[in-house]
């Protein structure tokens, strides 16, 4: 039997995360921008919780397309906050839309989020703090997490999980 980090549990959509995503280098910016918004969402959750509402946080939120997120008005936050499938939190919610268009702008400054990421000092603690002052509702846990997410830092594994490296 393949262990795992004990987060998994035994939850299908947690174990394929896991197994296929956290921790994995990506440079697209729409993934960049769907896990920073997911990790944002996390705070104070389960990430249990987020994932299994990635999907419909995905339909809610233009499938994480910052140039259409960034042009969500107020009366479109209200409709996120009736939405069933969303976690209903309106400074999360208002946060993200600010978000989008802070990445928006970083792409017309840096061409790519990812290379401005690329910019951020090589120390994770300043890399946190760095992340931290650029966007909105991001404090240094969510910013690690993202990071992790992102595979821009490693991703701490259990001692047993068979992703360890040793």
């Amino acid at each position: 039997m393949v262990e795992r980090c004990k987060w998994c549990q035994d939850d299908p959509l947690l174990i394929a995360y896991h197994d296929h995503e956290w921790g994995r280098e990506t440079h697209d910016d729409q993934l960049l921008f769907e896990y920073l918004t997911l990790e944002l969402f996390q705070s104070g959750l389960s990430w249990r919780t987020v994932l299994h509402k990635r999907e419909a946080m995905r339909e809610a939120f233009a499938g994480f397309d910052f140039n259409k997120v960034k042009a969500f008005d107020q009366k479109k936050v209200e409709a996120l906050m009736q939405h069933p499938g969303i976690i209903k939190n309106r400074r999360k919610i208002e946060a993200t839309i600010k978000n989008a268009g802070v990445v928006a702008e970083l792409v017309k400054k840096h061409g790519s989020f990812d290379r401005f990421l690329e910019t951020l000092p090589a120390d994770v603690e300043e890399k946190k703090k760095a992340l931290s002052k650029v966007f909105y509702h991001v404090g240094p846990t969510v910013a690690e997490s993202f990071f992790q997410a992102a595979g821009i830092i490693p991703v701490i594994h259990d001692e047993t999980c068979f992703l360890l490296k040793k």
